[in-house]
């Protein structure tokens, strides 16, 4: 493959950055970041304000994608905060100042492709993560903490707990009190409690820090990309810890700037506390940061599917949270995946929509846990309010809605909810849709009786579904005449349901 330069230009609340890479190796041409950008006072994301600044900073960016003839440039902006209607106004505005047009990502997004870096490119991971390894990672907004067993990801948790809420706070509680580290510890202590029970503490634990750049600076050394962290400090601030952080604490020999400094105390105690629920045998710190993630998606070409396995794998995770029947849940999945492939013709859908059915397969019947009635409204707000790890938004809205209409409502005009959906995902969600209920009525009695189906569309506009069944499918065959409608409706075609016998 012939070597190109591609540009990642790399929008964050505090600052923008530009990295040039040569591919395929993925070889550092140019790497530049801006100054600071002041935080806002109550949205972290400050964009708006700070136009002015980014657009210069981009400005400077596009001079240096000149002078190396970079015509190849990707633009990405950590949304944070910022809500919706926001975003649509800053991006416009950048694009109508710059000419770039930024793709925003939310968290879990971003934490997916930084993850998959850590995995793949420190060297030491496989080492780290041989027993039980916390990966933690320190925003502005929130704290993730995630979890690998013998190398592979298992699941994540995204925790309220943000540096700068948290210092937003100790300023706050400095005009009432002297000391407020204890209030900020009882504070930290009580959004973490909340998941100690899921956490495994076993002797061999590694808790892996990242996105820490006070830290990063402080004990890696250059060319080095992970360094080990003192556990008795961390012990100490469990215990008690007075206001000398600031100035007497080896970390803040490395603090940079106002905003590091600010961000020093808070960060401190999340790990401290973090470590205090994990009890890890050993700590560590790695410099892999969010851009090395989005850089990585270029240079790595299994990079976006081993993002794919951790989205399945949190899908699997919170099935199993809601009691799920995996045997119902398997095989819905597999044939609906089945007939995502041999139905491409009719439906017109691209892989990425496969991986959102194959989700959405796994997770339709979590709304059981509540209530079995109106059970895919119940899985509908669950996966509201539990996006799945490298999704975005509009990703995990689509499976949601899925598993809204996978059962009894339909995605039509006369449905309130569905007309009130954006243009982009309506028709996806109701083909989607159909194919799900299609295939949800083919175990309705949840016993997989059918082993095999084999599809046919035919020239009269129907869709002949041969199942090899080992029981009668009376249940089956009633579900299937209601359920079918919805196929029918969406694609102009009529399933019809024949029953082989399975001897």
């Amino acid at each position: 493959m012939k070597n190109s330069l591609t540009a990642v230009i790399y929008l964050e609340p505090d600052q923008v950055s530009l990295r040039i890479i040569e591919l395929p190796k993925g070889r550092v041409i140019n790497d530049v970041r801006s100054g600071v950008l002041a935080l806002g006072d109550g949205k972290i994301a400050n964009y708006a304000q700070n136009m002015g600044t980014i657009v210069n900073n981009l400005e400077g960016f596009k001079q240096q994608l000149k002078d190396y003839q970079v015509t190849d440039v990707h633009f990405y902006g950590a949304i944070e905060d910022l809500a919706p209607i926001d975003a649509r106004y800053v991006a416009d505005q950048l694009e109508v100042r710059t000419g770039l047009k930024i793709q925003w990502l939310n968290n879990n997004q971003l934490m997916a492709k930084t993850m998959g870096c850590v995995v793949t490119h420190l060297a030491e991971f496989k080492t780290l993560s041989k027993h039980c390894l916390y990966l933690l990672t320190l925003g502005l907004d929130s704290m993730t903490l995630a979890f690998f067993h013998h190398g592979n990801f298992e699941k994540q948790w995204e925790i309220d707990l943000g540096g700068v809420k948290i210092s937003r706070l100790v300023q706050r509680l400095r005009q009432t009190t002297t000391n407020p580290q204890e209030i900020i510890q009882d504070y930290i202590s009580s959004k973490l409690e909340y998941i100690a029970p899921e956490l495994k503490r076993k002797k061999k634990t590694v808790l892996l820090i990242q996105n820490a750049p006070v830290l990063s600076n402080h004990y890696i050394k250059q060319g080095e990309h992970l360094a080990k962290v003192p556990l008795e400090p961390l012990k100490q601030a469990n215990r008690e810890m007075g206001p000398e952080i600031y100035d007497q604490h080896p970390w803040a020999q490395s603090v940079t700037n106002e905003q590091e400094r600010r961000l020093l105390m808070p960060n401190y105690l999340i790990i401290a506390r973090t470590a205090y629920l994990v009890h890890p045998l050993n700590i560590y710190v790695t410099d892999i940061s969010m851009m090395d993630g989005l850089v990585n998606g270029f240079a790595d070409s299994q990079a976006q599917s081993q993002i794919n396995t951790m989205i399945r794998t949190s899908a699997d995770d919170i099935a199993q949270r809601y009691g799920v029947d995996a045997a119902h849940k398997d095989f819905v999945t597999k044939f609906a995946c089945q007939f995502f492939d041999q139905l491409r013709p009719l439906h017109r859908l691209d892989n990425h929509a496969r991986l959102l059915l194959e989700i959405a397969s796994k997770v339709d019947d979590i709304g059981n846990f509540i209530n079995q009635e109106s059970h895919y409204r119940h899985s509908a707000y669950i996966l509201e309010s539990n996006p799945l790890i490298g999704l975005s938004d509009a990703d995990n809205q689509i499976i949601a809605e899925v598993a809204r209409y996978h059962s009894a409502e339909s995605p039509s005009a006369t449905q309130e909810h569905y007309r009130h959906m954006d243009d982009d995902i309506q028709l996806v969600v109701a083909k989607l849709a159909a194919i799900l209920r299609l295939v949800d009525s083919l175990d309705d009695s949840r016993q997989q009786k059918i082993s095999a189906i084999k599809l046919k569309l035919t020239n009269d506009n129907l869709l002949k579904i041969k199942a090899t069944a080992n029981d009668d499918l009376v249940l089956e065959k009633w579900s299937f005449s209601k359920k079918s409608q919805l196929f029918n409706y969406v694609f102009g075609v009529k399933p019809v349901l024949i029953e082989r016998g399975g001897h």
